[in-house]
């Protein structure tokens, strides 16, 4: 069941029905059921692997939290000097930890099997192929079950939790099912932590229709940003980058800049979407975006663009990593053998190197996916190389204090974050190529060559593609949110807007026979 569906519509009406009726201490339960549903909906079998992964997490997150426990209760008992507590303590955290890692390779064992065999069987072939030998048989069709990364990622987030003492193991197994299965988070995250969701998530704040109000606000802007917008610009982009041979020059521009602009508007209205429905029912889910376009560079801009899953990168994967112990034994080499200076660089750069290759390999089972998380690295690593550098340099001109400066470091930003997005669907040495060829070959007069025809946009849409894109940038520019804004405004203007708002979705978003309109870009994850 999909987020633009009819199906969807009722079942989130039904559901919005339910949660009003059932009493507030139920309807965890009702959630859990209907959360069930929605993940069953597609057939039975693709309830299997999230409950695996929910069952499993519960019984070793008990398991790690019984023994921590148990050896609580049993010093109390015994009479141990500092150096035999340490010792049993130490043998304690072993036991743990092999429930622990129990844990990490079965769920994301499942998560590499079903998502990354057939990369890896791809470059098993290759390998093989060097010398004229290949596998014998071919990989069995499997579908990528929906949210697999955004349950995998929470669940496990969970189980670190509970192994670090940061958080207690759930006793019902029920509400972690629930934890794991909510169904609006499964189809673009947020990817939640079970400390920060479990009492909004089981203890759901009182519907009201201020509330209601709030989210239906944040629904239509969340459609308008798919429908509208997305789903227009969208298969224009696949047209030029599907064929750079036919598309390059000004097109490669128009493809770059409108690739940037896709992933946006189809990702960040996903997530209103989610975090509308949730509002309307009590619970808070955390942000994902704040403003990304606003940023002056690229690191801030990550900071700001799909928060919960960069967030979960930095606190299970950059901090251990760069604090571990082959992180430490690198650091002191190469402080000994060099300087201490470059010895200190190695925790960040291992951390960063490590976060950004699984950043690659989680957006996409290719080397275009790893290349785009690698290239990010570098740039932010050069990028920190030579603060100091561009420190100096700003101070020496007091243009770089005035608003116009500022603006121009928030444009830079976004263009570099959308050629670095090449790397995503173009191969490595196609990427350089096409930037030469867009900034030596880039004629405006190319764009009314024929060509521009074939991107299947008509006049009119290219105004309303205009209008939805403005509207876009002036909610982006804006601190406060287009919901809150409308709440501060006459009710009648709340009307108007919703009821505008509404129609500019009924009358210009992307439908027709045949046509899919309710498969998000990051639904695959």
């Amino acid at each position: 069941m999909l987020l633009v569906s009819y199906s969807f519509a009722a079942f989130l009406a039904v559901l919005l029905l339910g949660c009003f009726l059932v009493p507030e201490r139920f309807r965890w339960l009702f959630l859990l059921l209907f959360s069930l549903i929605f993940y069953g909906a597609g057939g039975p079998q693709y309830l299997v692997y999230p409950l695996v992964t929910a069952l499993s997490t519960w019984y070793l997150g008990k398991r790690i939290d019984r023994i921590g426990r148990e050896a609580k209760a049993y010093l109390k008992t015994q009479n141990f000097d500092r150096a035999q507590k340490k010792e049993y303590n130490r043998s304690v955290k072993k036991r743990q930890k092999r429930y622990l890692i129990l844990g990490l390779v079965l769920n994301f064992g499942i998560l590499a099997a079903i998502k990354y065999t057939p990369f890896f069987y791809e470059i098993c072939n290759g390998l093989l192929g060097i010398f004229g030998l290949s596998f014998g048989f071919s990989l069995p069709g499997w579908t990528l079950p929906l949210g697999i990364s955004y349950y995998t990622f929470q669940t496990m987030g969970y189980l670190v939790d509970v192994y670090n003492k940061t958080e207690e193991a759930e006793e019902n197994p029920a509400k972690l099912g629930l934890f794991t299965l909510y169904f609006p988070q499964l189809t673009a995250g947020p990817v939640s932590r079970f400390g920060a969701l479990k009492e909004t998530l089981f203890s759901p704040e009182p519907m009201s229709f201020l509330r209601f109000k709030r989210a239906g606000f944040r629904i239509l802007w969340g459609y308008f940003k798919k429908l509208v917008i997305a789903d227009r610009l969208g298969p224009a982009v696949l047209v030029i980058t599907q064929d750079p041979q036919t598309y390059h020059g000004i097109y490669g521009l128009l493809g770059i800049l409108g690739y940037t602009l896709w992933m946006y508007a189809d990702f960040s209205g996903c997530i209103d979407i989610v975090l509308g429905i949730s509002e309307a029912i009590g619970i808070r889910l955390p942000e994902n975006f704040d403003r990304p376009f606003a940023s002056k560079s690229l690191a801030e801009l990550w900071r700001r663009w799909h928060m919960t899953l960069m967030q979960w990168f930095r606190e299970y994967i950059f901090f251990p990593v760069s604090t571990s112990n082959l992180a430490k034994r690198l650091s002191n080499g190469l402080s000994k053998r060099l300087s201490r200076e470059v010895g200190n660089r190695v925790p960040l750069y291992l951390g960063s190197l490590t976060v950004w290759l699984v950043t690659g390999i989680w957006h996409g089972a290719s080397w275009n996916y790893v290349s785009w998380g690698l290239a990010n690295c570098v740039v932010m690593l050069a990028s920190q190389e030579l603060a100091g550098v561009f420190k100096s340099a700003r101070s020496r001109f007091g243009f770089t204090k005035t608003k116009a400066y500022g603006y121009f470091e928030c444009i830079r930003t976004c263009l570099l974050f959308a050629v670095l997005l090449m790397f995503q669907y173009y191969p490595f040495p196609v990427v350089f190529a096409m930037l030469i060829d867009v900034a030596a070959g880039s004629r405006i007069s190319d764009l009314f060559d024929g060509r521009f025809a074939g991107l299947g946009l008509a006049a009119g849409d290219l105004w309303i593609l205009a209008l939805g894109l403005v509207l876009l940038v002036i909610s982006g520019l804006r601190k406060e949110s287009i919901q809150d804004l409308l709440l501060k405004k006459h009710w009648l203007i709340q009307y108007l807007a919703a009821f505008g708002l509404f129609l500019l979705i009924l009358l210009f978003g992307v439908y027709g026979h045949g046509y899919d309109a309710s498969q998000f870009i990051y639904n695959q994850f």
